[in-house]
């Protein structure tokens, strides 16, 4: 269940044109109050759900999520006057009702309106993710650093995990995006078509050396096709995922206006 439920949180507005970037991007959703979302194993109803409560911007402020009428987690979000996520909280955790609990803070440095400093601190304050602008290519090509930093408290010592992240665009879209894993010698290549309308049309992953990943929480494959339905607003009310011949839907969606 566990699994499916982070599915649920990465789809809930799964669907917005600057999903592919590197760093979190919350679409807003203007003359919009609430977001309930219903979620699919690709080839039956499920019984999760969500409602999420916006901000009057149209932010996403709160998430709560449910197994048919039983509320498993509530999450709140606060955000900066750039619309990037400041930190969220786990405010009620079926496993845990007692505890509330800030899950990430995140700090910020931009030059353009572009991000080109992030740090993400985890609850225990000792562990972090720094990710970093380290060359522009005419904005066309951004090459990024990513440090993880783990603290071992028995030995002491910090565990520190790099990436490379090289992201190519055209015409305001990420088109290419390739991550390099300095420890494990490994790269991975990430391909992306888009819509008119700016939404992602297809994902194909690549890796060197070749490997394959497991796909759990649904249907899932390192090359899948997407498919929408819009209200007349231009809000996605159905998603579906293609794979190879096969069509699923994963979710829809119900909004309520202002």
């Amino acid at each position: 269940m566990e699994k499916f439920i982070i599915s649920i949180l990465i789809i809930l507005f799964w669907g917005n044109k600057t999903n592919a970037q590197l760093f979190v991007t919350n679409e807003i959703y203007s003359e919009t109050t609430t977001i309930k979302g219903k979620y699919y194993s690709g080839t039956t109803i499920g019984s999760f759900w969500s409602i999420a409560k916006l901000d009057t911007l149209g932010r996403v402020i709160q998430k709560e999520n449910y197994n048919k009428r039983k509320l498993l987690s509530r999450y709140n979000y606060v955000y900066n006057s750039n619309n990037d996520q400041l930190y969220y909280i786990m405010s009620f955790n079926i496993n845990n009702s007692k505890r509330i609990d800030t899950i990430s803070n995140y700090e910020y440095r931009y030059q353009e309106n572009r991000i080109v400093y992030q740090k993400k601190t985890y609850r225990n304050c000792c562990d972090s993710t720094v990710i970093q602008l380290i060359e522009n290519k005419g904005d066309t090509i951004l090459i990024y650093q990513d440090k993880s930093y783990y603290f071992r408290p028995k030995t002491n010592a910090t565990d520190i995990y790099e990436q490379i992240h090289t992201l190519k665009y055209k015409n305001g879209l990420l088109i290419h995006s390739e991550k390099f894993d300095l420890d494990r010698n490994e790269k991975e290549i990430t391909y992306f078509e888009y819509y008119p309308n700016g939404r992602l049309k297809r994902r194909e992953i690549k890796r060197e050396p070749e490997s394959k990943r497991t796909y759990s929480g649904g249907p899932g494959s390192d090359d899948e096709y997407y498919e929408y339905t819009f209200d007349e607003s231009g809000r996605i009310t159905t998603f579906y995922r293609i794979i190879g011949t096969e069509k699923y839907k994963i979710a829809t969606y119900e909004y309520d206006k202002k």
